[in-house]
């Protein structure tokens, strides 16, 4: 499975935001942990795309949900948003468009198939 590209990984990421704002949060929070379980993310889910194992293709862990989205929410909330801007240029310049969220839970993005 080849990471999906760029254009769709940021169409997820505005689809999230938007979705977050549009439920008040809390919403979205509730479906993004349930969906952890099919390894996506609410805007993912909606454009068909899955993370991964980055090494096996398999569908990403709970353990990796976590890591990736909880532990890497916080370290992007500590760094006053300097992971996303350092995970943008990552996901533009590598062949796998890991972010640093992903290289801590050796996860990609992929589209369905």
């Amino acid at each position: 499975m080849a990471p999906c590209g760029n254009g769709v990984r940021l169409g997820a990421s505005l689809l999230d935001l938007l979705l977050f704002i549009v439920t008040c949060g809390i919403g979205w929070l509730v479906w993004w942990v349930v969906l952890w379980q099919q390894s996506t993310t609410p805007g993912k889910k909606m454009l068909g795309l899955r993370i991964v194992d980055v090494n096996s293709g398999a569908p990403a862990t709970m353990q990796q949900m976590l890591l990736r989205e909880l532990v890497g929410l916080i370290l992007d909330i500590v760094t006053s948003g300097l992971v996303t801007v350092v995970s943008a240029v990552l996901i533009l310049v590598t062949p796998t468009r890991q972010g640093v969220w992903d290289y801590l839970a050796r996860t990609t993005v992929v589209k369905e198939s």
